[in-house]
This record gives C-alpha cells, structure tokens and sequence, in this order.
C-alpha cells in the first residue's frame, strides 16, 4: 500500500503528499491513479463532492514523522490514507510515533473528503460509469 497526506495550506488550499518511489515505495497501478486524479482537479475534471475552487497541490516528497506530527499539532493535517489495488482507498485513523498515536479528524463513513472524492471517482472509472481521458469508455 501507497501512503498519502492532505495538508491545510494558508491560501485555503490542500496540498496532497506520498513518499517518492526511492526503491523503498511500492510503484503502483493505484498510486499512479491516484497521483493522476488528484491532480487533475479541478483544471480537467472536478472531483465528486469537492469545490471546483478547491485546489489540490499533488506532490511527491519524503514524509518524517516529525513533520506529520507538528502538521497534526498545528490543526493542519486533515486527513491520511493509503491506497493498494485490493482496497482501493482506505483511512488511517492514527499513527503510532515514539509511544504516542498521532490522532487524524475523524469523518463519516471513515474516508476525509478528498479520500473519498478519490475512492469514488477511480472505482466510477473501474465500474464503467465514468469515463476519463485515455482510461476508459462508458459501459451501457
């Protein structure tokens, strides 16, 4: 499984992380999916359930935990969650770091708004109801 991080940035965007593929990171079919969607909203397709003035800054990058920890300290960090071909997307709630958990915001049904605006549109494209650059074509 791949690990992202939605990060409140000052202009009222989000910033959305995961690790770069260093040969310790899983390259994937769904990461790269994932990475694609995401930075594709909202110039190319707007994602379900997200403002079309909502911007997402899609970036590889290395993650310590001393960062995701000040993020959460800070009130910035919205949401974590890691994506793999058998789940799809999935929340992380907490993270263990030096005896301690660092605790995410809770949302309904699990998944924070960017995790699910993701979920949905990349199983959308998997089911055929949603078509999609290069990816797909509609099934009827």
């Amino acid at each position: 499984m791949n690990f992202f991080v939605v990060i409140q940035r000052d202009d009222g965007d989000l910033d959305v992380y995961t690790p770069p593929l260093d040969g310790t990171i899983l390259p994937g079919v769904t990461r790269d999916s994932i990475i694609a969607l995401a930075s594709a909203h909202p110039s190319r397709m707007v994602l379900p359930n997200l403002p079309s003035s909502l911007r997402l800054h899609v970036s590889e990058r290395e993650l310590t935990m001393t960062e995701v920890n000040a993020w959460a300290e800070q009130g910035r960090l919205l949401e974590a969650f890691a994506v793999g071909t058998a789940v799809v997307v999935a929340a992380v709630g907490r993270i263990g770091y030096q005896g301690k958990d660092v605790v995410l915001p809770t949302h309904e049904g699990g998944l924070g708004p960017v995790a699910r605006a993701l979920y949905e549109r990349l199983t959308e494209i998997q089911d055929g109801k949603f078509q999609w650059e290069d990816w797909s074509v509609i099934c009827e």
